[in-house]
């Protein structure tokens, strides 16, 4: 049953007027969509994002793609970032609410607008979609991005309950010389460190702190067969019942398969600046025992001047 926009409000679900782009937006009217109880088989949003929505997320799911792709077409990460947001927006609600609404009282609708309001027992939330006016490209620092993704990535791949795999990132200077023959011996051979990570020698090899160098082939390698742990990782961490064997389609719908690639850029962008130049050192890499909290990872990462050290744990 459809409730009156003054039920609605009335309820305190929503206000008379509200915020919007560019002055205040007023209800002209609702409409209630029931949310049934998820899946026993899947918990989680990421299951949205796969283009799965459970019942409960279908709805919202359905509403924001339809919004998004009327202005403009989606690619296969708008629709996973699209569906998380559905499956986030429902998780453990009990009614979804659309709401109409006008630039002025009693004006005409906002067609290009999209407003959802999720209920659950007394807290509201609300979702709120509208055409962004054009504005000048503002770069986004690589710390910031990075620090978003890897709280993100973090958030799907979840060790138990209450542990997650933690990714710590952090760039700092070199004065090498790589511009040599060798330049992976140069670098080991001028590395001072940071005082704990080595760069393999024969006689240390044994060592658990130790980094080994990866050429440009073993370094796409083992970042593909990283992202393809990383994917099946998270899968496993939503289902409840079974598990889900399918090899993953790289990159495919699965978020944390784009978080892992946009990680893995930004890093590289930061350290190598205008120079394509980029040496590996790693040490239980690609990821693989650390995403099921055994042990942990490193990357080191080298540019002309630059290093990031991307260290991961359980």
């Amino acid at each position: 049953m459809t409730p009156s926009l003054t039920e609605v409000v009335e309820y305190g679900a929503f206000p008379g007027t509200f915020a919007g782009p560019g002055g205040q937006r007023h209800p002209l009217a609702v409409e209630q969509f029931g949310i049934n109880g998820p899946d026993e088989t899947f918990d989680g949003p990421l299951w949205a994002s796969w283009g799965r929505p459970t019942k409960g997320a279908e709805q919202a799911y359905e509403f924001l793609i339809g919004t998004l792709e009327s202005s403009g077409d989606l690619n296969r990460r708008d629709r996973a970032l699209a569906g998380y947001a559905a499956g986030y927006l429902t998780a453990d609600t009990t009614d979804l609410l659309r709401i109409v609404v006008a630039a002025e009282s009693g004006g005409l609708a906002l067609d290009d607008e999209l407003h959802l309001l999720v209920r659950s027992w007394r807290t509201t939330w609300r979702l709120s979609l509208a055409p962004a006016p054009i504005v000048p490209d503002v770069p986004v620092e690589a710390e910031y991005r990075i620090a978003c993704v890897t709280a993100l990535l973090g958030e799907f791949l979840r060790i138990n309950n209450t542990d997650e795999v933690n990714f710590e990132v952090n760039f700092g200077t070199h004065e090498v010389d790589l511009d040599v023959a060798d330049p992976h011996d140069a670098f080991r051979a001028g590395w001072a460190g940071d005082g704990h990570w080595l760069i393999a020698e024969e006689a240390n090899d044994e060592e658990d702190d130790v980094l080994w160098p990866l050429d440009t082939t073993s370094l796409e390698a083992a970042l593909i067969e990283s992202e393809r742990n990383i994917v099946q990782a998270a899968r496993a961490a939503t289902t409840l019942w079974e598990f889900d064997d399918t090899t993953p389609e790289i990159p495919g719908d699965e978020l944390a398969s784009w978080l892992a690639r946009d990680l893995y850029r930004t890093i590289a962008t930061k350290v190598t600046g205008t120079s394509g130049t980029l040496l590996a050192f790693a040490k239980k890499f690609p990821l693989n025992e650390v995403l099921c909290g055994e042990g942990d990872s490193c990357l080191l990462l080298v540019g002309p001047e630059r290093t990031a050290l991307v260290y991961v744990s359980g």
